[in-house]
């Protein structure tokens, strides 16, 4: 991402704190570069999607369990007023972030549903970086629970069915 011509204002409401555009990118480049670091430690049980929000997606940064599409932990850029997403030069000055699962309704719908929200600064997005690996370490641990509860045969000794295979469930 390129950053081109004279300094923006990001005072105010959606502002960045007094960052100047050279701080604001690379705190988003360090960003980006967290969450890669978040899916190759829980590769197994995370992926990472770059999205459009406007066109489709959740947010511009989404982790997703590879085997569904729920949970997510969606990551949508903050910009300054006047600025959006068209915007060649646009950075983002904070971040919104959603933990959200889909839910079954009465009449047989999905939707998503928000279990939890927040904004965060760009300044603190080692704060963003945290929150999102404590989600991809829940989804990561309750996979791997959910592996260890599968009716595959032992082959150690232990407590034998009527068929002879031990498993973690008998």
């Amino acid at each position: 991402m390129s950053v081109r011509g004279p300094a923006r204002d990001h005072q105010g409401p959606g502002g960045s704190g007094g960052l100047s555009d050279e701080e604001l990118v690379g705190n988003m480049m360090a960003l980006d570069a967290g969450l890669h670091r978040i899916e190759d430690a829980f590769s197994e049980h995370v992926l990472l999607a770059y999205e459009d929000p406007v066109t489709f997606g959740a947010g511009h940064f989404v982790l997703y369990p590879p085997e569904g599409s729920s949970p997510r932990f969606v990551i949508e850029e903050q910009y300054p007023p006047g600025v959006d997403w068209s915007d060649d030069d646009r950075v983002p000055t904070s971040w919104a972030w959603t933990a959200e699962a889909r839910q079954r309704q009465p009449d047989g719908t999905h939707p998503w549903v928000s279990l939890a929200e927040g904004e965060i600064a760009s300044a603190d997005y080692a704060e963003l970086l945290d929150l999102a690996e404590g989600w991809a370490k829940t989804v990561h641990d309750l996979a791997v629970r959910e592996e260890a509860l599968t009716p595959e045969p032992l082959t150690s000794p232990g407590e034998m069915r009527a068929d002879q295979q031990r498993t973690f469930l008998t």
